[in-house]
C-alpha cells in the first residue's frame, strides 16, 4: 500500500475526488474537523505556518508509524483555523493541497514590512527553494504517490474559473450547490466577455506548463508521479478509480467502489458540457476557444 498526496490548482474536480476516496474503508483523506478544511494545509485553513511545522506535520502523517494526534494537532493548531480529525481507519492516508500555496510564499515574512524589494525578492527565491527541496525529500523519504489532477477541456477550465460565483465574478459556485444554498435551476446565462476569457485560458496554459515541469522535476528525483484527468473522471468513474487503487498498490473490488459511489461525493457537477447552458454567447465563445484541448498523453 502507498499513502498519497493531491497536488492541485482548483476547478479541476478535486473536491468530490477527495469526498469520494474518503468513502473507502482502506483510505483515510486528511481534513479539519465538523468536515471542513479538505486543503488542511492550504493557508486560509492552516494559517501561517512555518516551513518548519509543515514538514514536522506530514512527516506525522506519512512516516509509515501510528499517527500520534495529539502531537500532530499540537502543532497544526498553533496556526490552523481547527484541529485535524482524528481516523481510526486503517490503509493509505492522503490529503490535497496547493504547491503553490506555500511556493510563493512559503515562510510568510510579515514580521518584516519594511524590508526593500530586492531583499525580499531574494528571499522569496531562496525560500521557494529550500520549500521545493523539503518537499521532494519528504516525498522520497516517506514513498508517497503523487497525483496530479488535469483538465485538458482548457475551455471549459477556463470557463469555470470565469464563471465563479455564477455572475462573472471569483467564487465556487458547488459549495452553495451542494449547501443548497442555490438550486442547479437558480444558475442563470451569462455573457461572456472573451477578452477577460482569454486571460484565464492563458492562466490554465500556463499552469499546465507549471504541472508538466513540477512532474518533470519530481520524476527526475525518483517520484512517483502520476496525471488524474478529469475528462476520464467524468466518462468512467469506476475505471477511473480502479486506476487508482492500482496506482496505490490496493486490492478494491467493483463492488466496493460502487458502494462508494453510490455513496455520493457531497459536491455535484455544476457546468453542462454543453456551454449554451449557461453561456449567453456560446456561439462566440467556441468559435475564438472551441480547439483549447490539450491532451495529457
Amino acid at each position: 500500500m502507498r499513502n498519497f498526496i493531491i497536488i492541485f490548482d482548483g476547478k479541476e474536480g478535486t473536491s468530490p475526488l477527495v469526498r469520494l476516496l474518503n468513502n473507502f474503508n482502506q483510505i483515510s483523506v486528511f481534513h479539519q474537523v465538523n468536515n471542513s478544511g479538505w486543503e488542511p494545509f492550504d493557508k486560509h485553513n492552516c494559517g501561517s505556518m512555518s516551513l518548519k511545522n509543515l514538514e514536522k506535520c506530514l512527516d506525522i502523517i506519512y512516516n509509515k508509524e501510528l499517527i500520534n494526534f495529539q502531537k500532530l494537532n499540537n502543532i497544526y493548531c498553533k496556526t490552523a483555523i481547527l484541529p485535524l480529525e482524528e481516523t481510526s481507519k486503517d490503509g493509505v492516508v492522503g490529503l490535497k493541497m496547493r504547491f503553490n500555496n506555500y511556493r510563493e510564499n512559503p515562510l510568510y515574512f510579515t514580521a518584516f514590512p519594511t524590508w526593500n524589494r530586492l531583499l525580499r525578492g531574494l528571499l522569496k527565491i531562496y525560500s521557494s527553494r529550500s520549500y521545493k527541496n523539503m518537499v521532494i525529500d519528504l516525498l522520497k523519504r516517506n514513498d508517497i504517490v503523487v497525483f496530479f489532477p488535469v483538465r485538458q477541456d482548457i475551455l471549459r477550465w477556463g470557463l469555470s474559473r470565469y464563471h465563479g460565483d455564477g455572475t462573472g465574478k471569483g467564487g465556487h459556485l458547488q459549495f452553495d450547490l451542494a449547501s443548497g444554498k442555490i438550486s442547479r435551476e437558480q444558475i442563470g446565462k451569462i455573457h461572456v466577455d472573451c477578452l477577460k476569457l482569454n486571460k484565464f485560458i492563458m492562466e490554465c496554459e500556463n499552469l499546465h506548463a507549471q504541472k508538466r515541469k513540477l512532474m518533470k522535476e519530481l520524476t527526475l528525483a525518483k517520484v512517483q508521479v502520476y496525471p488524474l484527468c478529469y475528462e476520464d473522471f467524468l466518462k468512467d468513474k469506476q475505471e477511473y478509480f480502479k486506476q487508482i487503487f492500482e496506482y496505490l498498490e490496493l486490492n478494491i473490488s467493483d463492488e466496493e467502489i460502487n458502494n462508494a459511489l453510490q455513496d455520493g461525493a457531497y459536491f455535484k457537477k455544476v457546468h453542462s458540457d454543453d456551454i449554451s447552458n449557461f453561456v449567453i454567447n456560446h456561439h462566440e465563445v467556441l468559435e475564438k476557444f472551441g480547439n483549447s484541448f490539450r491532451s495529457w498523453c
